[in-house]
């Protein structure tokens, strides 16, 4: 059978292992990094869009390691609740569907989804296309990043992240000591011109001495349109992230201005992308704290960033606490949740490959799926998310049924319908 959501195959292969680690420094960017750039030949090694997310990454259901309010639901809880699985309309097309419990008073921690992918990558090209983010809602703490195991030593990318009402993107590595990247001097210098976003920390060092404790080195960006309601008031857009051994650039394209080579799934950052929003690089060696990191997305509530900023934001108007108000009231955030149309990981011909042992033949088939990307700029909204139908008898006994696509709307689960206006083809 094949799985419209998370259907009986994938329960079966639900994996309880749980990783909490952190990403890594930046690297500086000098000539000889321009010059391998532009000579990289970047093919596509795995797509997680569709039906394969769910095959290729675990559920995390352990407490969250930042001590937010919030309950992570195992693969079966999201799809008994209706808070994972796929939706469409818009710009959603078969999207990857990741929300929050928004019906239910949550003293205890309001339900969740945190997963991360079962393979893990030394350098990559990470390309996702998000229809939608769950960031700009009071009490929230969305992410999507990149970390290895024994935290911090193996580091942390921290591609798009931010809490509570926060309007733009910031972008962090953490790492143990030993990294910290350089520092314009001045608006004309090197460094300033190739990244448009403001540094505000330097020390990727999550202990360093003269920061807040894990702040890392972090660079926001100015735009405002890269994350949360202006992000997805616009649509959405691709965010791509390239990682090699001299440094970590991060790019964000609004939908309908995408470079073509992204739309056709053969990605050159170094010829067509101009600027990236964020660069990180500096006098260290970068895969000293760079290792063998996999790919996470997850919504957290308050915890030691929202609900330590909470007091200082416009939020605390709502609420005396961050948990008073996430456990009060479950409909504000009906906007909290990830729409995800595809994630593809490319790799340098010449560069190391996944650390997992895959086989070719699945390099092969994540190859044959290019021109993913929809560039088309529609900005209808869609709500509504495509489950397959819970726990038939012939799923249950064999796993061969027929698909069943279903949506879960507020009256239950009903057959599958569009909304949000015509469903664009990616390009």
């Amino acid at each position: 059978m094949r799985c419209s959501i998370l259907g009986f195959t994938l329960l079966v292969r639900l994996s309880c292992a749980t990783r909490a680690s952190i990403s890594t420094p930046v690297v500086a960017l000098a000539v000889s990094s321009f010059i391998r750039t532009a000579q990289a030949a970047y093919t596509l090694v795995d797509d997680h869009s569709g039906d394969s997310f769910f095959q290729n990454f675990e559920f995390f259901t352990q407490a969250d390691p930042t001590n937010g309010h919030v309950k992570f639901s195992s693969m079966t809880e999201a799809n008994t609740t209706g808070i994972a699985g796929f939706m469409d309309g818009g710009n959603a097309t078969r999207a990857i569907y990741m929300g929050v419990d928004t019906t239910s008073q949550a003293p205890e921690g309001r339900g969740s989804v945190r997963v991360q992918s079962q393979k893990s990558y030394q350098h990559a090209l990470v390309i996702t296309d998000i229809v939608h983010m769950p960031g700009g809602v009071c009490g929230t703490w969305p992410a999507f990043w990149m970390v290895g195991d024994d935290w911090p030593t193996n580091g942390e990318i921290d591609i798009v992240e931010g809490v509570n009402d926060q309007t733009s993107n910031q972008m962090t590595l953490h790492t143990d000591a030993g990294a910290v990247i350089n520092k314009p001097t001045s608006s004309k210098s090197r460094a300033a011109q190739v990244f448009t976003g403001s540094i505000l920390t330097t020390n990727c060092d999550v202990n360093a001495p003269d920061q807040s404790k894990n702040a890392g080195c972090a660079i926001t960006d100015d735009s405002g349109l890269t994350f949360g309601t202006d992000f997805n008031a616009q649509g959405g857009g691709v965010v791509a992230t390239e990682w090699t051994s001299e440094f970590i650039k991060i790019w964000m394209f609004p939908r309908g201005r995408f470079p073509s080579d992204i739309s056709s799934s053969q990605p050159n950052p170094s010829q067509n992308w101009g600027p990236p929003t964020s660069m990180f690089s500096g006098d260290f060696n970068m895969d000293d704290h760079f290792k063998n990191l996999k790919i996470v997305f997850d919504t957290t509530f308050c915890g030691d960033w929202a609900g330590n900023t909470w007091s200082t934001s416009s939020c605390a108007s709502l609420a005396p606490t961050c948990e008073e108000y996430v456990s009060n009231n479950p409909s504000a955030f009906k906007e909290a949740y990830w729409a995800i149309n595809t994630l593809q990981v490319f790799q340098d011909s010449g560069a190391s490959k996944d650390t997992d042992s895959s086989s070719t033949q699945q390099k092969e088939s994540a190859a044959s799926n290019g021109k993913f990307i929809k560039n088309a700029a529609v900005t209808t909204h869609a709500e509504d998310r495509v489950l397959s139908e819970p726990d038939t008898d012939v799923e249950r006994a064999s796993g061969t049924g027929a698909e069943s696509k279903w949506v879960h709307g507020p009256g239950g689960l009903q057959p599958r319908r569009r909304s949000g206006g015509a469903v664009l083809p990616k390009q």
